[in-house]
């Protein structure tokens, strides 16, 4: 009998042991914007959000824009001129679809030097107002426009956009769509005419490591969620590397 009690004491410590889980060790604190990013904050007359510069030397120490002097216009096609000072080359990112807030605005000014990508990002859903008013202050001053497939998707989506908040975003007097000009040019000698197919085969420097533009959405929807930043750094750099090279292909057309 006293081994059997014995057995059953010692069965009963065994299973309390195991029941003793340690607790699991505690969660990283989030990584914040200026730890991650850098940048600031900015205020608007429609509220705040978060600006961000980067030169092009940092983002893309190989890039191919140098030529795109300051003070010179720039040639493209037949008959248009593009002065500098009243460019912008502009890029968004939105949440995903038809009807989803924009949550940032990447663009260049090719009149200022260093050559530097600044972009304007929305740390939440209601900060879309601020960085779609700073768009409108820059169109007034700026009504040429220079994007990647834009007049199908980002200049209608802004508009739209700017509609909801209130907001009237000036009219481009000149929109030069790369896009269309690329498949002008290239499309018989290419296997389509996306982004980094051009990267790769005109401007000869294939991008690697890039986040794939059907993962950024859910890559903002994470860091409103959480607070964390760390994934917020390749949206910001995919945004980067896009208006780097939409400068870069404007001068390879131009001096075409």
């Amino acid at each position: 009998m006293s081994n059997t009690r014995r057995r059953l004491d010692e069965l009963k410590a065994t299973i309390r042991r195991g029941s003793e889980v340690p607790p699991p060790p505690p969660r990283p604190a989030p990584r914040t914007l200026p730890e991650v990013v850098g940048g600031r904050e900015a205020l608007t007359p429609a509220g705040a959000y978060w600006e961000i510069e980067a030169s092009f030397d940092t983002v893309c120490p190989d890039h191919q824009a140098g030529a795109c002097a300051s003070d010179q216009p720039l040639r493209y096609g037949t008959s248009l001129v593009l002065d500098p000072a009243r460019t912008v080359f502009l890029d968004i990112e939105t949440g995903g679809f038809a009807g989803t807030p924009v949550f940032l605005i990447g663009v260049v000014l090719p009149d200022k030097r260093p050559l530097r990508v600044r972009q304007y990002l929305a740390r939440d859903y209601p900060e879309e107002a601020a960085i779609l008013h700073t768009v409108k202050e820059l169109a007034a001053t700026r009504d040429t426009w220079v994007t990647f497939n834009g007049r199908s998707f980002d200049e209608p989506f802004l508009r739209d956009r700017a509609t909801l908040h209130r907001l009237h975003i000036p009219a481009t007097r000149i929109h030069v769509d790369l896009l269309h000009t690329a498949r002008r040019l290239w499309r018989a000698d290419l296997p389509n005419c996306k982004l980094t197919t051009l990267e790769e085969h005109i401007l000869g420097r294939p991008r690697v490591g890039d986040v794939p533009s059907a993962d950024v959405p859910d890559l903002f929807h994470h860091f409103v969620r959480t607070g964390n930043a760390t994934p917020l750094r390749p949206v910001l750099e995919h945004n980067q590397l896009d208006l780097i090279s939409c400068v870069e292909l404007l001068l390879r057309v131009c001096e075409q």
